[in-house]
């Protein structure tokens, strides 16, 4: 399927998640990806760190697999890095402002990975053993 969408020149572009439906003027940092021409996510500025955290099916259960991935997420923010967080859980603690400055909840393949990784050009990845 991704070789279909690369011959034909679909790729993948990002919308926010607005929790207002547009209603204020408020941005979550929270993305999803689509198939449209449109993209509303830049690069974040300045050194950026991708987190790939797959909720709680890998690491245990979801208690154990939080605060490993909030543990990482900590150190680069520690460093000034922009933390950005690729994740399929929800309900994750990369989810919030204090870990992760921007999320992406994408299922947990290669291709959207690799997607998001291309946008931010990251300086750091870091995959939870088992990936």
């Amino acid at each position: 399927m991704a070789d279909l969408r690369e011959e034909n020149q679909l790729h993948r572009v990002y919308k926010e998640v607005v929790p207002s439906a547009g209603e204020f003027d408020e941005h979550s940092h929270r993305f999803y990806a689509t198939f449209e021409t449109e993209n509303e996510s830049d690069a974040t500025a300045g050194p950026r760190a991708l987190i790939v955290g797959d909720g709680p099916r890998k690491l245990g259960n979801s208690t154990a697999n939080d605060y490993v991935l909030a543990m990482i997420a900590r150190e680069p923010k520690h460093h000034q890095y922009q933390v950005v967080s690729h994740s399929n859980n929800p309900n994750s603690l990369l989810m919030t402002q204090w870990l992760s400055d921007k999320v992406f909840l994408e299922p947990m393949t290669e291709e959207a990975v690799a997607s998001v990784a291309r946008l931010e050009r990251t300086d750091y990845a870091f995959v939870p053993a088992g990936k």
